[in-house]
């Protein structure tokens, strides 16, 4: 039987919003599902829900050894451009990359998301992180999001806009600190 400990699941809640690269994507991904409307919303964070969890069951059972920050803030880079480009989303292939893009944020969150592995620790506080941090990704995801959707007419969307080419300044930003630290 699986015991729910509030600690582990706090530290797995508070664990997106911890992560530079987490951050900004999620902030990103928000906006550009808020920009969509309300039934393109739902069903992309269903989607990236979904995709959390094959990431996190990924993670656990191959343990692929690639680079996911680098990876999140190249989606980020391409999420923010999207919001700047506010295109019309009832054309097909604008729902097939926005759809695209919540699935492979979502799988790539997840394999980048594990907790601190400490010897003697039961699988329960490996579930009860896990667990926090997919709770955590959607409902930060889900609130910014719904704020994003009422402020997306707001002067034109010009709001969502501008807060767009804030998330790309800041993936550059935070992807130049990761290469010179890896260069060094």
């Amino acid at each position: 039987m699986i015991e729910f400990s509030i600690t582990w699941f706090l530290d797995g809640f508070t664990h997106p919003l911890e992560t530079p690269a987490h951050l900004i994507l999620l902030v990103g991904l928000a906006v550009l599902l808020g920009q969509q409307g309300g039934a393109y919303l739902l069903r992309n964070l269903v989607l990236l829900s979904s995709a959390i969890i094959a990431g996190f069951v990924i993670n656990s059972y191959f343990s692929p050894r690639i680079n996911n920050e680098l990876i999140l803030l190249i989606l980020a880079l391409v999420v923010s451009l999207l919001i700047i480009l506010r295109l019309d989303y009832k054309i097909g292939w604008v729902q097939y990359t926005v759809t695209t893009l919540s699935l492979a944020s979502g799988i790539v969150l997840g394999l980048d998301s594990s907790p601190i592995m400490i010897p003697g620790l039961g699988a329960n506080t490996f579930y009860n992180w896990l667990f926090g941090a997919a709770i955590g990704i959607s409902v930060a995801v889900l609130i910014i999001a719904v704020i994003s959707f009422f402020l997306r007419n707001l002067l034109q969307g010009v709001v969502l806009r501008v807060l767009g080419s804030w998330i790309a300044t800041s993936a550059l930003f935070v992807l130049t600190l990761l290469l010179t630290k890896t260069t060094l």
